[in-house]
């Protein structure tokens, strides 16, 4: 018995020399920690065959741990890093003789494109390495730039001193605050996108004084793979009404009797697009139904508690909402002449048998269709103020 456990013991000590352990530990200091990648083109490509100019921004670990303690320097918590090759593959080994910290992209948190590269390559080819890389994560946000996306990369906030990261928490607002922006789009489903022949939107940021704004959207045609069009923030509005994406947001009108302003905040909102067939003909019913609250009005001696008040208020409400829609559907369905709001996704539903008739040439078909819209707005909150303090005497 005591052979036995003095064998159990000797072979308990000798696997203690092969347990792994973290041999493999590396020091954060000594990592390259990717957030941010530019795409850009390089000036000296010619006009038939563009050449990719990488940009990585790294964080620098140890500003931003003298940042937290105090330590009181004044050294910039990132840097970035430009190279210029024939294949951005290249590009990403070739970062690692121009860093003392190898680039590690597990962390990378935006990728921005810039619109001059999206609209003159096939974005499918472009952005292969992304799709294939196995440091990659598909949560990777999207954007692409109106300037260069190294002077986007350049451009800190004061509150995010990192430019990537800054960028990323924009992205993140559509959902709580506005639906003038795209919703956020990551490289995972931008690739799903690129594989089913999809016309997309994609975020757009800009330039705004000395920061970065994120508002309407880029188009990416899905038989191109380039960028096609943009929408501006009205457009953009309407689109996300349409698939439902707005769920927060305000809208904006003018009355039409008094010639003042009513603003209108969505609480919720939510769509349907029913497509009816008759013939050779597509016909689609959008409806939209809005809930939310009266967040503003400059309307003199008005009475929220007034039935009729309510009732007009949330007319003119409905007729700004419909404008947004029209817009955006004239931009993206008779101009630029793609589906990026789920109307071929809805036929497919509903109409299987008349959708594998036209799948494969569904856009045109598309821009030929007739689509009516039906938006009811509800105020439901106009807070404590009932304006009678303001009726005359």
């Amino acid at each position: 018995m005591r052979r036995v456990k003095k064998g159990f013991m000797a072979c308990c000590c000798i696997s203690l020399l092969f347990i792994a352990g973290c041999w493999d530990l590396a020091d954060i200091e000594d990592t390259g920690l990717v957030v941010g990648v530019g795409i850009d083109n390089q000036e000296d490509s010619m006009q038939n065959h563009l050449t990719p100019k990488f940009t990585l921004q790294f964080v620098v670990p140890k500003v931003l741990a003298g940042e937290q303690g105090g330590g009181g320097t004044q050294e910039e918590p990132f840097r970035s890093l430009t190279i210029d090759e024939a294949s951005l593959f290249e590009g990403a080994r070739e970062a690692s003789t121009a860093s003392s910290r190898i680039p590690n992209y597990s962390h990378l948190k935006v990728l921005v494109i810039s619109k001059e590269i999206a609209k003159a390559i096939n974005l499918s080819q472009l952005m292969n390495f992304f799709f294939r890389d196995h440091e990659m994560r598909r949560t990777v946000h999207v954007l692409i730039s109106e300037k260069k996306a190294s002077e986007i990369l350049s451009i800190k906030g004061v509150k995010d001193p990192i430019p990537a990261l800054k960028l990323f928490y924009i992205t993140e607002n559509m959902k709580i605050k506005t639906a003038k922006m795209a919703p956020k789009i990551s490289l995972g489903d931008f690739s799903a996108n690129m594989s089913a022949n999809s016309s997309f939107m994609v975020q757009k940021v800009q330039v705004l004084k000395s920061g970065v704004q994120i508002i309407g959207a880029a188009v990416i045609g899905g038989k191109t793979k380039k960028m096609i069009g943009e929408l501006n923030e009205d457009e953009t509005f309407g689109i996300n009404c349409i698939t439902g994406e707005a769920t927060e947001g305000a809208i904006t009108s003018v009355n039409e009797e008094k010639d003042q302003i009513i603003s209108y905040e969505i609480q919720s909102l939510k769509s349907s697009i029913k497509p009816k067939v008759k013939g050779e003909d597509i016909l689609y019913t959008v409806s939209i139904n809005a809930d939310g609250r009266l967040a503003e009005d400059w309307i003199p001696n008005s009475n929220a508690f007034d039935e009729e008040f309510i009732q007009n208020a949330e007319k003119q409400i409905e007729k700004e909402l419909t404008r947004l829609i029209e817009v955006g559907l004239t931009k993206t369905q008779k101009e630029l002449k793609v589906d990026v709001a789920g109307f071929g996704e809805s036929l497919r539903i509903h109409e299987p048998k008349v959708w594998k008739k036209v799948k494969k040439d569904w856009e045109p078909r598309f821009s030929e269709a007739t689509i009516d819209i039906n938006v009811k707005v509800n105020i439901r909150e106009f807070q404590i103020q009932g304006r009678k303090n303001n009726k005359s005497e």
